[in-house]
């Protein structure tokens, strides 16, 4: 770890969402209660403090309205009116942008095209405005390791290491978290300042207000509540849930992390003394080498919701979108019945929740090893994970 370095701010971009609204909490408090004096949290939408969960906490500043789909002066002249802006050391990149028609699997150009471009304006806005900065994380993922792209290139060598290459072109060029990464090397070259890339991939988490559709875990409470409420009348004690996908995916591992370990991820590397500009780290809390796979747990997730959960018939029945679009006339009733949050059905996505557990039919686990041998020890017990974001999502009025 780095030497104790006084008076350093915290920078959050994309603080509303699932890993950079838990870098606001961790920040708070990890590696230890005083290693930031401030805290800055930005969104482009309002976040409220008290219905997202965050302390009260002085050093802790949320602001709203920062749009980096603008011009460059324009976030410059809103960054410059925050408190504390100019002491900025530390800035943790978590935001994302989806163009409508875009996905992992169509729109790459357009997707690229805004993802590299706010990234750059972040990065020329924050230089204006501080002076100090001396750190900046940016979060990638499995894309990088052609997890899209399997149809083309066959399934990834697993597990999949920092240090593999990346996909051949024309392919390389569809993944935007190349460009990111080396528009980060030609930003930082010369400067006072250095960069890494967080590389998680499946994130278990809450969103605060439910505003994020790729959040599968969002999509898969409130499916299983939903499921378990229509089923309720069911003559068996509990009713079975075959897993919604193939026989592959179902024993297919990949390498999941919660979201308190993923931003905890960014601060520990943050912290990291003498490491090379722009090194990659893979991140999770599945076993280090062997991943895990929801035959480990969907039995136990679905209990959670009074489901019996087994393994999937050999010619699957259950798709999540197919259900989830046939009751499309209950979902305002199930709202009202609950009193959940109005409208949080739609704003999950259900093509999202076929795709993870239906389309990666391969092994698509981390090595840790990079991580664990910097001294990165925190980990959680994945199922652990899902009971804090189910929780976290019935305080919040997101499920039952």
């Amino acid at each position: 770890m780095s030497p104790t370095i006084a008076n350093r701010t915290a920078l959050v971009f994309g603080a509303s969402g699932i890993t950079g609204w838990a870098i606001l909490r961790e920040a708070l408090k990890y590696p230890t209660p005083s290693t930031f004096s401030k805290v800055i949290g930005l969104t482009n939408r309002p976040l409220d403090r008290s219905k997202a969960f965050l302390p009260e906490d002085s050093r802790l500043a949320i602001v709203h309205g920062v749009d980096l789909t603008a011009a460059v002066d324009d976030v410059v002249a809103k960054l410059a009116g925050i408190d504390g802006i100019k002491d900025v050391t530390d800035v943790y990149f978590a935001a994302y942008v989806q163009p409508a028609g875009t996905s992992d699997f169509e729109g790459f150009d357009k997707l690229k095209e805004i993802n590299v471009r706010i990234l750059e304006t972040a990065v020329k806005a924050v230089e204006r405005v501080s002076s100090n900065l001396r750190f900046w994380t940016l979060q990638t993922g499995g894309k990088s390791y052609g997890f899209v792209h399997v149809h083309q290139l066959g399934f990834p060598k697993v597990p999949a290491k920092e240090s593999d290459p990346r996909i051949p072109q024309p392919y390389e060029d569809q993944v935007f978290y190349y460009a990111q990464h080396d528009l980060l090397q030609k930003l930082s070259a010369g400067k006072n300042w250095r960069f890494a890339e967080i590389r998680p991939d499946l994130v278990i988490g809450f969103v605060p207000g439910g505003g994020n559709a790729m959040n599968y875990v969002q999509a898969l409470g409130i499916f299983l509540s939903f499921y378990a409420d229509r089923e309720r009348q069911s003559p068996k004690p509990k009713k079975t849930i075959p897993y919604p996908g193939p026989l592959a995916a179902y024993n297919g591992h990949y390498t999941e992390i919660g979201q308190t370990t993923l931003a905890r991820a960014h601060l520990f590397v943050s912290n990291l003394d003498g490491i090379e500009n722009g090194e990659v780290y893979n991140v999770g809390d599945s076993p280090v080498t062997a991943g895990s796979s929801w035959a480990e747990k969907w039995a136990s997730i679905c209990d959670m919701f009074g489901l019996e959960g087994v393994a999937p018939e050999e010619t699957p029945s259950l798709s999540v979108a197919n259900y989830m679009t046939q009751h499309r006339d209950e979902w305002a009733n199930f709202e009202t019945k609950y009193g959940l949050t109005s409208g949080i059905i739609g704003r999950s996505s259900w093509e999202f929740m076929d795709v993870l557990t239906s389309l990666a039919v391969f092994d698509r686990h981390y090595d840790l090893t990079k991580i664990t041998a910097a001294g990165f020890e925190k980990r959680s017990d994945v199922f652990q994970n899902y009971v804090e974001a189910f929780d976290l999502m019935r305080a919040a009025k997101i499920i039952p």
